[in-house]
């Protein structure tokens, strides 16, 4: 979950908010702002996606949610 709130920290929003998240994920799932941003595709394996199946990404980012950070934080 810690890893979760970081992404916040980062200024990421939660993934199912996006438009192009799957109907029955936003529908069920939405919470909080959509944002202003998106940077990658929609990535059902995000660790801030509440529709990810491996509940909150066992704590590991994807490789969409690594692109996402580089983008905004690049070494």
């Amino acid at each position: 979950m810690a890893v979760h709130e970081f992404g916040h920290a980062l200024g990421f929003t939660h993934e199912q908010n996006r438009d192009d998240a799957p109907e029955q994920c936003r529908n069920e799932k939405a919470s909080g702002s959509v944002g202003d941003y998106i940077v990658t595709k929609y990535d059902p394996d995000s660790i801030m996606n509440y529709c990810n199946s491996a509940w909150n990404g066992n704590g590991q980012l994807s490789p969409l949610d690594i692109a996402a950070v580089r983008t905004f934080y690049p070494s």
